[in-house]
């Protein structure tokens, strides 16, 4: 029995090369290896490093981004009023707030450029009206950006808003979800999960790890880290830091937070001042 010799000009091209060629001639095709520059506009997320990791190098206009933490109260806004002023100081609309666990601080927002009366704070204390909410505030032409706290939503209610953002095609949609439905379908075109890691040494800043469960590209390597504060608190936990270390070199001690510092009890100081340094 003889064997067949294939000619090399018969044999099929490497799927690579076949696939580069199809490429070619569909621009909307792309590899499922490599970050899109995705077809939608996009804000950049003022982190550099977080844009570089964002396809279309920022967050995507008309479509819900899924943002899942451990717990409520963990810091994001150091993550997302950047672009939440952005939108806001291009257009002057209205910033939606649905469902937050705490009640906003105003005037460190205005610090971060989104001024107290483009705020809009909703109080919804049942999942169909937080829901209904989000949705009644996607559909007001008037509002640039919606954060929702949305712990209960399910798969299908969310569709529901993507689709709602989709038909304005210029807001910021962001749904704030517990770490847990990490584990659900997510219409969301964009997902990540953010954690906060405690500083180096001892009364460091924290910083944000913030990882992409979900976009059009590669899975992300590692998680991206920014700071977890804005650059004014920063500072001063960075001096309070450096005032303790060199307070305990020199041999004092550190007082826990809420020991009285002088002869009244009833002073109990200033709601920052945490760090109480005795000599």
């Amino acid at each position: 029995m003889s064997l067949t010799t294939i000619s090399p000009a018969l044999t099929k091209p490497p799927r690579t090369a076949r696939a580069h060629a199809l490429v070619g001639m569909h621009a909307g095709v792309w590899h499922a290896d490599e970050l899109t520059g995705g077809a939608g506009r996009t804000v950049t997320s003022g982190h550099a490093a977080l844009d570089a990791q964002l396809p279309g190098g920022g967050w995507p206009l008309g479509a819900l981004t899924e943002l899942l933490q451990p717990t409520p109260d963990t810091p994001i806004w150091s993550l997302l009023l950047p672009a939440a002023a952005a939108r806001q100081q291009a257009s002057g609309g209205a910033v939606v707030l649905v469902n937050p666990p705490h009640e906003p601080f105003a005037p460190a927002l205005a610090a971060g450029g989104l001024p107290a009366a483009a705020l809009l704070w909703v109080r919804a204390g049942t999942p169909a009206g937080q829901l209904w909410a989000t949705e009644q505030a996607l559909r007001c032409a008037d509002v640039v950006a919606v954060l929702a706290w949305l712990p209960r939503a399910r798969p299908v209610e969310l569709r529901r808003l993507h689709l709602a953002a989709a038909q304005r095609a210029d807001s910021l949609l962001f749904a704030l979800r517990p770490e847990g439905a990490a584990n659900a379908a997510s219409p969301a075109l964009l997902r990540l999960r953010v954690a906060v890691a405690a500083g180096r040494q001892d009364g460091d800043a924290p910083a944000l790890h913030v990882d992409i469960l979900k976009r059009r590209g590669p899975p992300l390597a590692a998680p991206v880290p920014l700071p977890a504060h804005a650059e004014g608190l920063r500072a001063l936990l960075a001096a309070s830091a450096q005032l303790r270390r060199g307070a305990v070199a020199a041999g004092g001690h550190v007082l826990p937070f809420g020991v009285p510092v002088g002869d009244d009890d009833q002073d109990q100081g200033h709601v920052l001042d945490r760090l109480a340094v005795a000599a």
